[in-house]
């Protein structure tokens, strides 16, 4: 299964499981846009409101082990 990505300025950031924790970390705690740009290596808090933005909100709110799992139910092996 190909992973999502999301362009932010002039690259592609693909939604990897690393990523995904943070942003759920920025979602569920009081961490900052800068903060969060900087634990992503993006450039600034703009890029990372840009992120926000872009990632859809269910994302955010889903286990990754729910993810693996509805993939894994098509007959993928991981």
């Amino acid at each position: 299964m190909e992973r999502p990505k999301v362009k932010v300025g002039d690259r592609e950031i693909e939604l990897t499981d690393e990523v995904l924790e943070v942003l759920r970390k920025y979602v569920k705690t009081s961490m900052t846009l800068e903060q969060l740009a900087a634990e992503l290596g993006l450039n600034g808090w703009e890029e990372a409101y840009d992120l926000i933005k872009r990632v859809p909100a269910w994302l955010l709110r889903t286990y990754t082990y729910v993810i693996k799992s509805a993939a894994n139910q098509g007959g993928e092996a991981k």
